[in-house]
């Protein structure tokens, strides 16, 4: 069963909503994560872009980027919109902040963003997380913990992160955001060439559905980050009914654990083609072990 549309915060990105059920869910921590150039501020925007135009409001919070920046990005990518927005208050760019670590998570940063999150409406952009949490320890995982809870209390937020230079994954600044946020998607720059130069992959989305594989994705000028073959799992995707499996196989719901039936029809809500056949074996092996 997808998700009501309504329910979910579009993010913009053409192509991304239906790997993902629709949407972000509402009052999430979302993390884009990827080296540098591979368009995870162009993604920021976007996903900000989408909440003005339904009459949000945004804040953009930057420790690399002022406002002239911003603008120069958003100009360049011809959304001059952005500049009324920011003229007439509705985004909102947080730039002067100049902390050394995750302990000022609870001083003028947070106060601005909760000061100026007047509903649940609001979008919110850390880009980027990284220079903030450059010395995390696994030990200070409860303070991103609380910052993050905070964000999901004023709306639906989105952090990006750099990748390091040397790839490692590991380190507590990658390892602890990436685990306690709500989604991550890994964009790379695998420079294969123009078709497969860029692509994005959904590593979770906590409490939803979402697409697995690697999608390629371009940047257009105007429109922004697209991502490809989305059509083709949506497309995949059938309505799984648990009782044309049963009458298949010749089965009475009552001969199945109503415990078991009640998983599985949670399965069959997926609508993932595979989930038919798996729901079927599933079927015969218990029956074969009445």
């Amino acid at each position: 069963m997808r998700h009501d549309d309504a329910k979910r915060v579009k993010t913009g990105i053409l192509g991304l909503d239906e790997l993902l059920d629709g949407g972000y869910r509402p009052n999430t921590v979302n993390v884009v994560l990827g080296s540098a150039g591979v368009g995870k501020t162009i993604f920021a925007l976007q996903f900000l872009l989408k909440g003005l135009e339904n009459d949000e409001k945004g804040i953009f919070v930057s420790f690399d980027m002022n406002e002239k920046s911003v603008i120069e990005l958003a100009l360049s990518m011809g959304w001059g919109e952005m500049v009324d927005y920011i003229e007439s208050g509705k985004l909102l760019i947080g730039s002067n902040f100049h902390v050394e670590d995750i302990v000022y998570l609870n001083s003028e940063l947070l106060d601005f963003i909760l000061s100026n999150a007047s509903n649940n409406g609001v979008r919110i952009v850390v880009d980027s997380f990284t220079p903030l949490i450059a010395s995390l320890s696994f030990e200070m995982r409860k303070d991103v913990n609380w910052f993050f809870s905070r964000l999901r209390e004023a709306g639906t937020s989105l952090i990006t992160l750099e990748e390091p230079l040397d790839g490692n994954l590991n380190d507590p600044s990658i390892t602890v955001p990436v685990f306690l946020g709500d989604s991550v998607i890994h964009m790379k720059n695998i420079g294969y060439g123009e078709a497969f130069n860029r692509t994005l992959r959904i590593i979770k989305h906590r409490g939803s559905w979402h697409a697995e594989g690697v999608f390629p994705y371009r940047i257009l000028r105007g429109l922004g980050i697209v991502v490809e073959g989305s059509s083709y799992v949506v497309n995949m995707r059938t309505k799984i009914e648990i009782d044309e499996i049963l009458d298949e196989l010749g089965v009475r719901r009552e001969d199945i654990p109503s415990s078991l039936l009640k998983r599985l029809e949670k399965l069959a809500e997926d609508e993932v083609p595979y989930s038919r056949e798996d729901i079927a074996k599933i079927i015969k092996r218990v029956i074969e072990c009445y």
